[in-house]
């Protein structure tokens, strides 16, 4: 036995070694917001001490609290570019380690150890490795789904009370690791009908039965007043809906048909054609309850998934990460067809019958976008790349199948060996291709900005909190990595309009007569947008950063320098309308000098005439298309516990690129106090 666990270690270190090669080389994100809310929980979870999700402080129905769980220790002790790196280092472990269940889980079907050896190596060498390199939560949750498979399926084969509850602990580990995984709930009494039948099933597993009952009584009694989400969290919408949309039957087959070819094809092959003569002829035995298992779990799985791309996946992009956790199932089902030896002559052609649907399907179904390459979503998918077209791929299916049924006939006793060699062989392959092809050039790209990536934390002391001013039309990214990488930023400010994320935000206002941002001023440090046009606060004091974004100091309550009205949220006039700067006094009233920097699109066929008037001042000019104009300086006194407005006014119009129809660009706006006033030269409001 320490032998076979030995075998199975090494397995899963090789896989670790492959995927933490490149994973440990990662330095960048591949998809938002998904990794930034892994990261946030784990930190959460590290500073509260609870796995209750909070996101900025707030609860956040995120019920998928496993894996930031296991990376709350780094997240908590690390700073983040530090705890990204030991998150890949845990990764390159956890996902093969779901070699150790589907081992159990086939010896406990066949009754082979060589046989659980063949299901562990065929479930850790797969294309799928490459999430390895990204922080998702399918990294905690394959292993755990082989888990809760094998503890469904003791339940099934030898029922007892102890197995129900460890089946039902199961269940629980793998919704928590994955909140999609909720459908095993479904698969486990399914399956177990199917295996026992409604009075055997009834009579051995009284404490399923009454566990159930007590969870359909709870989810009808949620429904009939609509508090499905306490149950599932932010999943309440995925699960409600028309969740058989149109075109679901046809998505399902694409979805099933990309997880078998990126499983090489084999295994499903095998592991369906034993299961159906399994289920047609044996009953009661483990190798009818896994059979049973697998008749439920791979049509329900595939159909969820299918269902949730249609509604939600922009372009209802097949993402076969979503499906993955198949392909154990499908290995186990494989050995135990090599295993048991069914006599060729009923094996064989139920084997190329589903071969040749297999095949159809490919060809009918397959709907690969090789000019979509998303690596992290479908890693199976951009294998697709290599092969010239669907014909050539079907073609290699049916030799590697060819291959494995020769091998059954001709020598059978090297049968189960060689088939997982070359199928794991094969998707050992596929995932260095990926990790090279498209993994590695993506995630060693550098940080949006020329700055460390964890600029922020470096430059606020202590414990400080930080928190993000994003403007409405900001790059996303800048905003996104500012979050991911810096611990300290524990706050998002949302004025008067949408922002970048999609967790809870504070919500502020600019108050335009008493110039400051009204609501709970949670940080003294705030990061603005380098193009903010919307207001400034009074005596911000850089710390660090670039043109795109910059760290400020600030003093509480946020009372502002100056703020505008009119003006689109990226700096533009509206075409016809005119716009207004308004300067306060800041607590003193006093000369202000201000300079203002004017932009024409380049798509202005003329230049753009422009006034300025307020303050008892006024300028007039032009701005050349495409240009800035120099500097404008004015120079007014602001009275005491007042302001002064300055309009901005222009005539002409031009559509830009994005469709907005707009005048000119406000590039640059900044103020200096200068020698006091004299009563008679403060201006009016």
């Amino acid at each position: 036995m320490p032998a076979y666990w030995a075998v199975v270690s090494s397995m899963v270190l090789i896989a670790a070694g492959i995927a933490g090669y490149y994973a440990l080389r990662s330095t960048s994100w591949a998809v938002m917001t998904d990794e930034l809310q892994v990261v946030r929980l784990a930190e959460s979870i590290a500073a509260r001490m609870s796995p209750v999700p909070h996101i900025h402080g707030t609860y956040y129905g995120a019920l998928a609290q496993l894996y930031p769980l296991l990376l709350a220790p780094a997240f908590g002790l690390l700073g983040a570019p530090a705890a990204e790196t030991a998150a890949h280092a845990l990764n390159a472990v956890l996902l093969p380690s779901a070699a150790w269940p589907a081992y159990l889980l086939a010896r406990s079907v066949t009754g082979s150890r060589p046989a659980g050896l063949a299901a562990a190596a065929l479930t850790a060498f797969t294309p799928w490795l490459v999430l390895t390199s990204t922080l998702l939560t399918e990294n905690a949750a394959y292993p755990a789904f082989v888990w809760a498979i094998y503890l469904a399926h003791r339940a099934l084969n030898a029922p007892s009370r102890a197995n129900d509850a460890l089946a039902l602990a199961g269940l629980g580990l793998a919704f928590f690791a994955r909140t999609q995984l909720l459908v095993l709930a479904v698969v486990l009494p399914l399956a177990l009908l199917l295996h026992a039948g409604p009075r055997r099933a009834l009579k051995r597993h009284p404490l399923l039965a009454c566990a159930y009952a007590a969870g359909l009584l709870l989810a009808g009694v949620l429904v009939s007043v609509g508090s499905l989400g306490i149950v599932v969290g932010n999943y309440a919408v995925p699960f409600s809906g028309n969740v058989l949309p149109h075109g679901v039957w046809a998505a399902t087959a694409s979805h099933l048909v990309h997880v078998v070819v990126g499983a090489a094809v084999v295994p499903f092959v095998l592991a369906t054609t034993w299961t159906v003569l399994t289920l047609a002829r044996r009953r009661g035995d483990a190798a009818h309850a896994f059979a049973a298992l697998f008749a439920v779990c791979v049509p329900l799985l595939s159909l969820e998934v299918a269902s949730f791309d249609l509604r939600f996946t922009p372009h209802g992009f097949n993402q076969d990460r979503y499906l993955f956790y198949l392909v154990p199932l499908f290995a186990v089902g494989a050995t135990a067809a090599l295993t048991f030896r069914e006599a060729l002559r009923h094996f064989a052609p139920l084997a190329l019958v589903t071969t040749a649907s297999v095949v159809w399907l490919l060809l009918q179904f397959g709907d690969y976008d090789d000019r979509s390459v998303i690596f992290w979503a479908a890693p199976a998918a951009a294998i697709h790349t290599i092969f010239p077209n669907d014909g050539v791929l079907a073609l290699c299916a049916a030799v590697l199948v060819a291959f494995g049924l020769a091998l059954m006939w001709r020598a059978p006793r090297a049968a189960l060996a060689s088939v997982a060699t070359l199928v794991s062989a094969v998707g050992a392959a596929q995932a260095v291709y990926v990790f090279e092809r498209y993994e590695d050039p993506a995630m060693t790209r550098p940080p949006a900005l020329p700055l460390a990536r964890d600029w922020i934390d470096r430059h606020v002391p202590g414990t400080a909190s930080v928190a993000l001013v994003p403007s409405p039309r900001d790059t996303s990214t800048y905003w996104w990595e500012a979050e991911l990488w810096n611990k300290r930023v524990d706050h998002v400010l949302r004025v008067s309009g949408p922002t970048f994320t999609p967790f809870p935000a504070d919500d502020v206002r600019v108050d335009f007569r008493h110039g400051a941002l009204t609501g709970a001023p949670p940080s003294d440090f705030l990061v603005l947008s380098g193009g903010e046009k919307r207001f400034h606060p009074v005596g911000a004091r850089r710390v660090a950063g670039t043109d795109v974004l910059q760290l400020v100091r600030v003093a509480r309550p946020y009372r502002l320098d100056w703020a505008t009205r009119g003006l689109t949220p990226d700096g533009w006039t509206v075409a016809g309308r005119p716009a207004t700067l308004r300067f306060y006094d800041a607590g003193a009233g006093g000369r202000r000098r201000v300079v203002v920097v004017l932009a024409a699109s380049n798509r202005a066929a003329l230049p753009l005439d422009f006034s300025l008037k307020g303050g008892g001042v006024e300028r007039v000019g032009w701005v050349d298309p495409g240009g800035a104009r120099p500097p404008v300086r004015l120079s007014f006194c602001i009275p005491h516990g007042g302001f002064v407005d300055v309009t901005l006014q222009t005539h002409a119009e031009v559509r830009i690129p994005d469709g907005r129809l707009v005048g000119l660009h406000l590039d640059r706006l900044s103020t200096a106090t200068a020698a006091g006033c004299r009563a008679s030269q403060v201006s009016s409001r």
